[in-house]
């Protein structure tokens, strides 16, 4: 079984430093919340067409680990609050 990649929703302001992704997956939204900035790091993985079992389809930023387990299908939104 795949591991799911759970995304979160970035708000306008921080779409700028995501190279235009509307998402970011969850390690990514974890170092944005304790650093307070979206930081370019190795493994910088955009997923314009990453999406869901159900067909969703999500403009994600994801992490080296997130990016080379994404299968086509895994992605999930989280229900985390829209970061500002």
């Amino acid at each position: 079984m795949a591991q799911t990649i759970w995304v979160h929703k970035l708000a306008d302001a921080h779409k700028k430093d995501a190279d235009g992704m509307e998402y970011i997956c969850e390690h990514l939204f974890q170092g944005l919340t304790q650093s307070g900035k979206l930081t370019k790091v190795k493994g910088w993985n955009p997923l314009p067409d990453a999406s869901a079992k159900d067909g969703t389809k999500y403009r994600a930023l994801c992490c080296d680990s997130c990016g080379k387990n994404y299968n086509g299908t895994n992605v999930r939104m989280a229900k985390e609050p829209v970061l500002v």
